[in-house]
Parts: C-alpha cells; sequence; structure tokens
C-alpha cells in the first residue's frame, strides 16, 4: 500500500525569505537548522500534530545535504519536540510535561502554575470511604477508619496528564468534600483552611501499563507505558495527612532530579 502524504494545510509553511543556515558561520549546519526548526516550535508558531517538511523539501529549501537535516532532526527527537510517524514523517510533539515531584513538595497544581502552564482538573470522585489496608497503613491509622477520597484527571493545556487519587484522614479536614478542585490546589487549602502544611513526604516511582479505564480517561493506547507515582505527605511533627496514588502518562511525562553530592573535607595531613 502506498504511504500516505499529510494534507498540505497540514505541513508548517516554511518562510521563503528567511536563511536560516549561513554557510560562512562557524556553528555546525545542523545547529544553524534545528534552532531555525525549535525557535518555531517552542514559540507556538508551529503547532503540535502538525507536520514538518519532508527530508528533500528541508534539502532543497535550505540548500543543505540531507545528513544535516537527518543531524537536526535527531536532536529535535532527543529534546522530545518532534517525532516520527509511519512512513518517516515527523510530526510536531505535544509539550511534555517536566515535573519536580520528585524532588520538590509542590503538588501538581502548584508545580504546573510555578512553570507557566494552566492546569485544569476534573473531579471524578469526591467522599469519605472506609480505609482499606493500604491507605490505612500509609496513613497510620486504623483499617476501616474513614478518610477522604479525592480521584481526579489533571489536564494541562487542555490535554490529560495524570490520573490521581488522594487519601486524607477525614479527621484532619472534616468539610472537605464540600470544596470545588476544578482549579485550586489541595495543598494551598490545606494550609488556608486547616492549617496542615506538608514539611517532608515519601515518594516512589515505578513504570506500569495502563489499564483500559486508566487508558481512556488519559487518552492513551491500551497498556502503554506510564510513571505510577507513589506519595506519603507528612506533617512538621511526622503525622502522615496525604497518600496519593498518581498515573502520568509516560509520552508527556518526564520526572526532573537534582543530585547535590556531600564530600567530607578532607583531613589534614600529618604535620599541618
Amino acid at each position: 500500500m502506498p504511504r500516505s502524504r499529510p494534507k498540505d494545510q497540514d505541513v508548517v509553511p516554511m518562510d521563503p525569505s528567511h536563511n536560516a543556515v549561513d554557510v560562512q558561520s562557524p556553528v555546525p549546519l545542523y545547529h544553524q537548522l534545528a534552532t531555525y526548526l525549535m525557535d518555531r516550535i517552542q514559540s507556538g508558531q508551529w503547532q503540535p500534530g502538525r507536520y514538518l517538511p519532508s527530508e528533500d523539501e528541508l534539502c532543497s529549501h535550505f540548500g543543505v545535504s540531507r545528513t544535516v537535516v537527518r543531524q537536526a532532526m535527531a536532536l529535535l527527537v532527543q529534546k522530545r519536540l518532534v517525532t516520527k510517524k509511519s512512513g518517516k514523517r515527523t510530526v510536531i510533539a505535544a509539550p511534555v510535561y517536566e515535573g519536580t515531584l520528585m524532588q520538590s513538595l509542590r503538588g501538581f497544581y502548584e508545580d504546573a502554575i510555578a512553570r507557566g502552564e494552566r492546569p485544569y482538573t476534573r473531579v471524578l470522585d469526591l467522599r469519605a470511604v472506609p480505609a482499606d489496608p493500604q491507605v490505612a497503613g500509609a496513613l497510620a491509622i486504623k483499617e476501616g477508619d474513614p478518610v477522604i477520597l479525592l480521584h481526579r484527571l489533571r489536564f494541562l493545556d487542555g490535554v490529560p496528564e495524570v490520573l490521581v487519587t488522594t487519601y486524607l484522614p477525614e479527621k484532619m479536614c472534616p468539610g472537605l468534600t464540600n470544596e470545588d478542585f476544578s482549579n485550586q490546589s489541595l495543598y494551598a487549602l490545606l494550609a488556608a483552611r486547616y492549617g496542615h502544611v506538608i514539611a517532608r513526604g515519601l515518594r516512589s516511582i515505578e513504570a506500569v501499563a495502563l489499564s483500559k479505564a486508566q487508558a481512556e480517561l488519559l487518552q492513551a493506547p491500551v497498556g502503554s507505558p506510564a510513571l505510577l507515582l507513589k506519595s506519603i505527605g507528612l506533617l512538621a511533627d511526622g503525622s502522615p495527612i496525604e497518600y496519593y496514588v498518581a498515573f502520568h502518562r509516560g509520552d508527556r511525562a518526564r520526572f526532573v532530579v537534582q543530585l547535590v553530592r556531600n564530600v567530607e573535607p578532607a583531613a589534614p595531613s600529618p604535620g599541618t
């Protein structure tokens, strides 16, 4: 079967008067070309889902070799700005959520706002339920004690990013079931209304496959990879206040962790 060609309106337009590649410049040609393409993608001039011109079209337009074009494309793929479709066509990728949830105690909402993104939440369930053994163990309460269950689908710029279920001891946040979490931070509410500030946390991350129900909500293929994040939030006195289980889409999430090496000062040499 012949490969289908993207419709003209699906391919980004090239600027006929723009000279993105200067053969006299000491900057490598592929880097000049990649910079031109990245500028238009990151500025929003070229939108996710649209195709880049073919290799032959890029070679002809910029007067460069196929090797230069492929090196530029490899850099864009590495930065997760584009992906390869069947037939080797290159499409602009949707933005990737690059969270710091593994190194800070900000929640998803606060983290997204700090990065200049537009979070939105669809509340799927909010009610009091008896704690099962796993939840009771995480929150250091008795099995069957009432907890608030908050089940949410979180969006960034209109695209579903994470499916999260949060549990909190009901006695520590009475009336929480009456709140609207469509556009507010749970952590900010806990601090402002109940005086509970999460001071420490224990978080783990692992790779999993999305179930049918999870995939439908996250608009991803069934069985596609996801990052499973589990977290216990603790108050300053060590009391657990929050336990959550979150499924982040594997194709749209990346966590960044900053590591610091603590080096002991060298012992003075004898005689100094």
